[in-house]
């Protein structure tokens, strides 16, 4: 992870692609449901406000609970890493079922059309 401010960004990026998508090919092609596009469309917005809000975090030890200055660095980058790693797996995990939804409400005749190219 560079930074916050980075990963706060491409958070941001990736649901506005996502919205983006569904909405753009639910206005240029027929056949989508838009109910079950709308509820995407909600569906990839809380997912942005979950994972923005879990993105920050912090160490509550001080460098005082530990030995020395080595031990605090291992035990605070050890924190940061697990926490990261966990909010990627969360927004991954999210993303592919949104994904699976944005395909499940694409009409079949698109989806056969897509399958061939």
């Amino acid at each position: 992870m560079a930074n916050k401010r980075q990963l706060k960004k491409n958070i941001k990026a990736v649901c506005g692609d996502l919205a983006a998508e569904i909405l753009i090919s639910s206005s240029v092609c027929q056949g989508f449901d838009p109910k079950a596009v709308n509820e995407i469309v909600a569906e990839i917005a809380q997912l942005q406000v979950n994972s923005l809000a879990h993105a920050s975090f912090g160490f509550d030890h001080g460098a005082a609970s530990y030995e020395n200055g080595r031990q605090y660095h291992a035990a605070r980058s050890a924190y940061f890493r697990k926490a990261y790693n966990e909010l990627r797996a969360n927004f991954k995990e999210s993303v592919l079922k949104i994904v699976k939804d944005m395909n499940a409400a694409m009409p079949k005749e698109m989806r056969e059309a897509n399958k061939q190219n």
